[in-house]
């Protein structure tokens, strides 16, 4: 039986083209159209991860998905695009590379922008702890975008369990009905 091998490291100026040939839709992106010259920019500036699977069929490591950042100097993080593999957005590797920026960098907040329209990146988002909706979507000519915000106390209650104070109470399958 073949163990999991991945790998996430920083990206180098050798693997920007094999990020471009085998991730097409990102958060950025949904729709998949080109990203220019913002991956050689974020990698220049050394704020731009990849997530690697060893292959062994091909014997080397091919590229899974990739996150694109920026740490503010106050440590608020912001998740600019985030990309992998397969048509649709692929869940598993979409909340590990998050989680890992997350334990490397320990921002104090996170903020990431999502076309509304986007369900499959709406749904990865609403399923990790401390990330929310903030405030009603903004219109930029021509689509609506919500901005997700993400807090390490709330995060810290979900895997708790707690709800934080002043929230809505989760939405559960309702009362029984006696027949």
């Amino acid at each position: 039986m073949d163990e999991l091998a991945y790998r996430i490291r920083s990206a180098e100026p050798d693997d920007l083209a094999a990020v471009r040939s085998t991730i097409t839709v990102s958060l950025a992106h949904p729709e998949g159209r080109g990203r220019g010259t913002s991956l050689r920019t974020a990698q220049q500036r050394n704020e731009l991860l990849l997530l690697e699977r060893y292959d062994t069929r091909q014997k080397d490591w091919v590229v899974g998905g990739f996150i694109e950042f920026h740490m503010r100097v106050d440590d608020t993080l912001t998740l600019r695009d985030l990309g992998t593999i397969g048509d649709t957005p692929h869940a598993g590797v979409a909340k590990h590379l998050i989680g890992e920026l997350f334990n490397q960098l320990s921002p104090v907040s996170a903020t990431c922008v999502v076309r509304r329209d986007a369900e499959a990146w709406t749904e990865i988002l609403a399923s990790i702890p401390g990330f929310f909706v903030d405030g009603p979507p903004e219109y930029r000519r021509p689509h609506y975008y919500n901005i997700w915000k993400w807090s390490p106390e709330l995060a810290r209650q979900a895997q708790r369990g707690a709800r934080p104070r002043g929230a809505p109470p989760r939405p559960g399958p309702g009362p029984r009905r006696r027949r």
